[in-house]
């Protein structure tokens, strides 16, 4: 993998979490939509996974397996949960204060509690996540253009808010104000899928070599004999060293 492939990844990253965001708008008219959001949620963990293998980064590790664990134990808190309340709604239609039903009435209590337990800390497991995301974006912000970086840093503290107001979702208000930041949190997120995957062509140098002419180390004379008396001759000057003919 190379560097354009690690922003792929994240434009990839952004483009599941735009979908996550649109579906966990019209999830408000359907929870079907809810669904799909939660599917694309785990795309873009892939898409995550896939990034770490390069970038073998030890807090987007665990920023996936915080949410994934956070999702696990919220998923299994509800059913305990639900479990409880259905076993309470049976003792008090079947057998109210009877003697019989105070065993159904305290695991009904037990259930209660443990479900509860389990949705707490899978919901601070999730607050943790996003905290751990927006450290990634605050330690690696030069992988992202400046705004961009900032959009993403924001998006993961919005996140972090909503999660946590959600939590108190039976208070109404806390629980408009924590959907509002999440949907917002996404949005903010989702800008990953505007990243230019492309590295800008570096500026190429023009190197001209300028021209060296070879060094001539030895002069070399022409070696000729006199016409006249057939001396050897030095080739310098005009006269024959030794019978002073003129040289042609």
């Amino acid at each position: 993998m190379s560097n354009i492939d690690v922003k792929k990844g994240f434009q990839d990253f952004g483009r599941s979490i735009q979908i996550v965001a649109v579906c966990t708008i019209l999830s408000i008219a359907t929870g079907f939509t809810g669904f799909i959001a939660l599917i694309f949620i785990f795309i873009a963990l892939g898409n995550i996974k896939k990034i770490n293998l390069q970038l073998n980064n030890a807090s987007l590790e665990e920023f996936r397996s915080r949410y994934i664990r956070g999702f696990i134990l919220g998923l299994v808190g509800f059913i305990i949960l639900a479990t409880g309340g259905v076993n309470i709604a049976f003792y008090f239609i079947f057998m109210p204060f009877s003697i019989s039903g105070w065993t159904t009435l305290s695991l009904s209590i037990i259930l209660l509690s443990a479900g509860l337990i389990f949705i707490i800390v899978g919901i601070a497991s999730e607050i943790k996540a996003w905290k751990i995301l927006k450290v990634f974006f605050e330690n690696n912000s030069k992988l992202f253009p400046s705004e961009l970086s900032s959009e993403l840093i924001d998006g993961c503290d919005k996140l972090k808010k909503g999660t946590l107001l959600s939590a108190f979702g039976f208070l109404v208000i806390p629980g408009i104000i924590g959907f509002i930041f999440q949907v917002i949190g996404f949005f903010k997120l989702a800008k990953l899928n505007t990243l230019n995957v492309f590295d800008a062509p570096k500026e190429q140098l023009i190197v001209e070599h300028a021209y060296i002419p070879k060094t001539v180390n030895d002069i070399e004379v022409s070696i000729n004999f006199c016409s006249n008396c057939g001396a050897r001759l030095s080739g310098l000057g005009k006269f024959c060293a030794l019978c002073g003919s003129e040289i042609n």
